[in-house]
Order: C-alpha cells, then structure tokens, then sequence
C-alpha cells in the first residue's frame, strides 16, 4: 500500500464523508461551479519553503552562465549573460527576466555529491537513507499548520520519506478537495466543522486498535486522519480561488493539479494554509544532446518561469512573509553532450538571500575540491528561513546570507 496515497485519501475523502461531504459540497454553488471565494487555515507572519525540482538534470547555464561564455558552450555568449555581484552571473534570456526582487535576492549554491546515476542523486539530494531532509525542516519550524508539508501532484519527492515529529508528506492532486477540507462558506445543509471533527475523531478511535498493530503500514491512515482532524479545527481566513486561479494563467474553476502552473498555484494555496513545505517535480530534464542549452531555455520560458513570476510576485516580495524557492535537479548538464555530470548547484531565491555564489563550475562542470555536499545546501535552506538550530549541520554558505 502507498502510504502517502492513503493519507490522502485520509484527509480528503475520509473528512468530506465524515463531515457530511464538507470535502466537495462547501465549495459548490447552486450550478455546481466553484465559489468565488474559498476559506482556508489563518496564516500569521511565517516562512515556507517551494522546492522545484527538476527531475534528469539542471543545467549549470542558469546559474553559472559565465564559467561558458570562453568557449561558447551550452549557446552562452556576451550578450546573454547577466551580472548580479558576488560573483553570480545568471543566464540573462530565462532567469535575467525574474521580477526585481527575485533579481535581489537570488544565489546559486554549489553541491558536489559525487553522483552521475539518476536514482542515486535523487535519493541523495533528498534524504540521508533513513530520514528525509525536507521533512525535518518542515518539523523544526513549527507553525500550527494542520498540513505543515505536502507533494502537489503526482510526481513524487524522491528519498526516504518517513514522517518527522508527527510531520507526514501529503500528497495534493486536487485543490478543490483540499480547500473544501481546509474549510469553506457557511451553509446550514452542512454538518458544522466541529461536528466533522468530531466523527473524525470517533473514527479515529475506532480504528485505533488496528493502528497499534500495524505502526507501520498504517503510518499513512493514522497521520492522514489527524491532518484532517486539525484541519477541521483550526480557523478559517477568506481567501479568494478565482482570483488565485487567474493570477497563474488558470480557468477559475480548474482545480485538478495536473500541470506546473496548477501545482505552483497549489503552492500558494497550501502555503496561504500554513504549509511550512511544498515540493512541485517537474519531469523531462534529462536533456541529452542539448549542446546549445536551446531546450532547457525552452522549458524553463514557456513551462517553469511563467508561474513562478506569479509566485515570486504574490507570495515572496510579500513583506508579511519569508517565503523561499530552491530550483534544482539530480545534477549538471555535462559537457559536450549535455549529459550527467558529478556536481550540481541549485539556484535560491527568498528575503534572506544575498546576491551571490558558491557553485560557480569550471569550463567542463565541475565544482572545486572542498565544497560542501547536500546537507550543506540543506543548512544553507534552513539559514534563509530563520529555522532554529542546526538540524544539517552549520551552513557553509554565509556568503550569500544575509
């Protein structure tokens, strides 16, 4: 059984049917049509971070673009480069045209793992083997969210992934069913949230004798049912969908999370919720053969950049938060062939973020002897979020923190 499908269906089918179909009918009108305005958790000053990855690869252009203007390679040249200080120069035809204050506060992070297989960066990047990097971060730092860390879609974030002081991943494939969860219009045909919570509960205890004998199998069920039990809870805050929907190129009634600007825009409505943690895959970057970097410059244009703009804009130049993007993949883009090579760097951008870098590769894509591996980058993330603590370790980046 996938457990983070069973949480899923814990909190979103399990609360609607216990809470007399809270999970479809609150967000409704008389002709079926989504409401204009949805409720979702009250969200206080906070930090949150969106991990993008980029399932096969990120290309070292992005980040890095000067260390192949000599020779000319992955199509850099004089006139598409963009100087930002600290040594950061970025590709100026994808990233140079992030909003201004992305173009303040971004950096790009060397890590040198040492690994060119797909599988093992993946997991490497993700978790130490055991313990899940990204949900020990959405742990330390706290916050009363009932979902403090979720998956939009159905790409999956590689690496172990067990929860973390009561901190499961849950997985989002629809927002209609997670806003109708999280709360919505009053209507006097529906049960109140108290009384679904309740039911809940009741459920809770029912099943809690096979819960005990199976700890770990029913990991899922039993962290879901409590996801949905806290979110009934908790206060609701008017938030308007339509409006969300629109800012990231989507029709106002379109929920499912099925493409990237859908799982962006689920960024934003989890993050609104008091997730501290969302991850959105993005597959097809293993670009072999891409010599002049023309196909990776594509995408990020016309797939990836799009609704990050609307996110950078919306939710990281927001002064009320500290809302952090880290863009990344299993590795570099290797020369000549754009294929796997043994380092990567990662490009972070959020209100703590010095304009600057640690992962400025060489002509052929390798980073120097010395510079920190994944935990490091992990420490770096949890410096720009104000986690306390060190839970990975020092951070080895303080040159682009500010």
């Amino acid at each position: 059984m996938n457990s983070n499908r069973f949480s899923r269906r814990s909190l979103i089918q399990a609360t609607g049917a216990v809470a007399g179909g809270l999970a479809a009918s609150r967000m409704m009108t008389g002709d079926g049509l989504i409401s204009r305005t949805a409720f979702g958790q009250a969200a206080g000053e906070k930090s949150a971070l969106l991990v993008v990855y980029l399932s096969g690869g990120y290309n070292a252009l992005f980040g890095s673009a000067d260390s192949f203007a000599g020779a000319g390679t992955f199509g850099v040249a004089a006139g598409n480069q963009k100087a930002l200080g600290g040594g950061l120069v970025i590709d100026a035809p994808t990233y140079g045209t992030l909003p201004q204050f992305a173009l303040d506060h971004i950096s790009t992070v060397g890590i040198r793992h040492g690994i060119t297989a797909h599988g093992a960066a993946q997991n490497a990047n993700f978790s130490d083997g055991t313990r899940s990097y990204g949900l020990r971060l959405a742990s330390m730092m706290g916050g009363d969210g009932a979902i403090k860390a979720v998956n939009l879609g159905g790409q999956m974030m590689p690496g172990a992934r067990p929860a973390e002081g009561g901190v499961s991943l849950q997985q989002v494939n629809d927002m209609k069913s997670t806003i109708a969860a999280l709360g919505g219009a009053q209507d006097a045909t529906i049960p109140d949230r108290k009384i679904g919570a309740a039911g809940l509960t009741a459920a809770q205890a029912m099943s809690a004798d096979r819960l005990a004998a199976n700890p770990t199998m029913m990991t899922g069920m039993r962290d879901g049912m409590q996801s949905g039990i806290d979110t009934l809870l908790k206060p609701v805050q008017a938030f308007n969908y339509a409006a969300m929907a629109t800012a990231y190129g989507m029709q106002a009634t379109a929920t499912a999370v099925n493409s990237f600007s859908s799982k962006i825009a689920a960024a934003e409505l989890m993050i609104t919720a008091g997730a501290n943690f969302a991850i959105a895959v993005d597959g097809g970057w293993d670009t072999h053969g891409d010599r002049t970097g023309a196909n990776v410059r594509n995408m990020m244009n016309t797939r990836i950049l799009p609704p990050l703009k609307t996110f950078i804009n919306r939710m990281v130049n927001d002064p009320t938060r500290n809302v952090v993007i880290a863009i990344f993949g299993d590795f570099n883009r290797s020369l000549p062939g754009s294929d796997h090579a043994s380092a990567l760097n990662a490009t972070v951008i959020g209100r703590y973020v010095k304009p600057g870098t640690t992962g400025k590769v060489s002509a052929n894509v390798q980073l120097p002897a010395g510079t920190p591996s994944v935990p490091g980058f992990w420490s770096y993330l949890a410096r720009t979020l104000k986690v306390s603590g060190e839970p990975f370790g020092t951070n080895p980046h303080t040159s682009i923190l500010l």
